[in-house]
């Protein structure tokens, strides 16, 4: 795929677009507005996953620790904790895996608290992803009305990707975890939409009004790096671009793995 063609198709695309492509085996990148940040959405969890998963690893949490998740914690719309009565008893494991592959509000915001805003604030700097940032728990309009939001570069979410697979992020143990968990994903609709949805692809999206992203290791037969993003979009229209963009670059690494 030429930048130029890329280019035609965002430029046809409503409001802001940012795109990052890196094929993992030769190296070659396609990208647009890709330092640029965007109004997160949910992919802002696998950030907060990673950084548990490095506090798990230098022994500041653990993965069987319990988190007292209130009845006045639940948040709509994703998940599955807002819909279970009552206090509940939750580990740190299942937090993340809810957080990641149904996208859990509740189960993010827990564990951000969990976490601490500060230690996600220094997991950036120490990443090196300087255009991403998180202010807020999900759902906090007093936060959001003072100018606090929560965002993403497609360039920083690519390098941490490629980090997990290179197995070089933290431990060749933390990083299959964190892979295998986006593996696991229910959300699939985006970058696996029109590749197949039971292909192998570790992917994480994001959607809130006029937002949609998807983010995703595709293991085509050279495997890829994909991340669009979106803010102020037509988001049929740009899901349709993020189907057929992913399904093109797809066929272009060969197709299924052998």
């Amino acid at each position: 795929m030429e930048q130029k063609y890329l280019e035609e198709r965002i430029k046809s695309l409503k409001g802001k677009i940012g795109f990052y492509y890196e094929n993992l085996v030769d190296g070659q990148t396609l990208t647009y507005n890709q330092d640029e940040a965007f109004m997160a959405a949910s992919v802002i969890k696998v950030p907060i996953f990673m950084c548990a998963a490095k506090q798990v690893a230098e022994g500041k949490l653990s993965w069987d620790q319990k988190v007292t998740v209130k009845d006045e914690d639940k948040r709509p719309s994703c998940g599955a904790l807002l819909s279970l009565t009552g206090d509940l008893e939750v580990d740190v494991d299942s937090l993340c895996k809810l957080m990641i592959t149904l996208s859990d509000n509740t189960a993010t915001n827990m564990m951000i608290r969990t976490v601490g805003l500060d230690s996600l604030k220094e997991f950036f700097e120490e990443m090196g992803c300087p255009n991403s940032k998180i202010e807020r728990e999900l759902f906090d309009s007093a936060a959001f009305e003072r100018g606090l939001d929560n965002y993403f570069a497609p360039a920083d979410i690519a390098k941490l990707y490629k980090l997990i697979y290179n197995r070089e992020f933290v431990s060749p143990e933390i990083s299959e975890k964190i892979e295998e968990t986006l593996l696991l994903q229910q959300i699939r609709h985006k970058i696996p939409g029109y590749i197949g949805r039971k292909k192998k692809i570790a992917n994480k999206t994001g959607e809130d009004g006029n937002t949609t992203h998807d983010t995703a290791i595709v293991f085509a037969k050279k495997p890829f790096i994909l991340v669009v993003a979106s803010n102020d979009t037509n988001v049929p229209e740009t899901e349709r671009f993020i189907r057929e963009i992913a399904l093109e670059l797809y066929e272009e690494n060969g197709g299924d793995q052998e």
